[in-house]
């Protein structure tokens, strides 16, 4: 990577982002988790416009908010946050090579820094992140399909199951191949049975009925996101949801428990290992401050 160019810019050149994404983008991997006025004054972008600019990047997956006050933002991971753009990159044509070499280099090198970021950091203090945006839930959806080792379980409403089918299709075989057994329950009736039958042929689906406008989504019973649908509809970018995202053992066995997930048997079995972890001092409780 040519030092002369600085890194915001192969950012804005080649992954589609603007001037002022990429310098707070940058700027968030490099420094860690920061308020919007101290971002202003590290990156150059002006307070006016850092507010909208961080509500861009939130909605495209790139960036979460961290709960509590003052309000403070934090980047993705690089490899997870742009590896659909590096994707549709090698879905291209060999004239969008050289861009995907500098795409990828750039990726690379955000990585690093911000392991190292994270590594020199201390302990972070907020285990719940929010979500914002339904092009953030399907952003945050992909990066957990990308990443699942051993099982997905799936509970939403009949547009979320559409939704989720959108969002999954084209990873799910992925998924079998590797081995991981996916589980889907929502309601199912005559209008949704031909996707039923198709999802059948690769994972689990169950018929239960889901009241609330939902999506819930948990990857090797460790991490989960769980998203209010605003509005309940199939749009994969339009819509004003809201969901947290956390791997979090306690707030994952609540959840679970507020859902059914687990059988009475299975969960006196999690939440007795739970206990275990809290007296060998492996887990701290979440604090309520922490849950939005």
């Amino acid at each position: 990577m040519s030092s002369s160019t600085p890194l915001w810019k192969k950012l804005s050149d080649n992954l589609g982002l603007s001037e002022y994404e990429a310098r707070v983008y940058v700027s968030l991997i490099v420094g860690g988790a920061s308020e919007a006025r101290k971002l202003s004054v590290v990156c150059g972008v002006p307070r006016t416009k850092v507010y909208s600019t961080l509500k861009k990047l939130t909605e495209r997956g790139l960036v979460v908010e961290e709960p509590g006050k003052p309000r403070k933002f934090a980047a993705i991971s690089p490899f997870e946050a742009f590896e659909p753009y590096l994707e549709r990159f090698r879905e291209k044509t060999s004239e969008r090579v050289v861009s995907l070499l500098e795409s990828t280099k750039a990726v690379s090198f955000l990585e690093e820094a911000y392991k190292m970021m994270r590594s020199a950091a201390e302990p972070q203090k907020a285990e719940v992140w929010i979500v914002r945006g339904r092009a953030g839930i399907v952003q945050r959806i992909r990066g957990m399909l990308s990443q699942v080792q051993k099982s997905l379980d799936v509970i939403t409403t009949q547009n979320g199951l559409i939704l989720f089918y959108r969002t999954a299709n084209k990873l799910l075989d992925k998924l079998i191949e590797k081995g991981v057994k996916v589980r889907i329950r929502a309601p199912i009736n005559s209008y949704y049975g031909s996707l039923a039958r198709e999802l059948r042929y690769v994972c689990k689906v169950e018929h239960v009925d889901v009241l609330l406008p939902v999506l819930f989504c948990c990857a090797d019973d460790r991490e989960f996101l769980l998203a209010e649908l605003r509005p309940d509809d199939i749009s994969m970018d339009s819509g004003d949801d809201l969901g947290i995202f956390s791997s979090n053992p306690t707030l994952y066995v609540f959840i679970s428990l507020l859902l059914g997930r687990w059988s009475k048997e299975a969960l006196s079995s999690r939440i007795i290992d739970l206990c275990k972890s809290y007296q060998r001092g492996f887990l701290k409780p979440v604090a309520s401050k922490r849950v939005v």
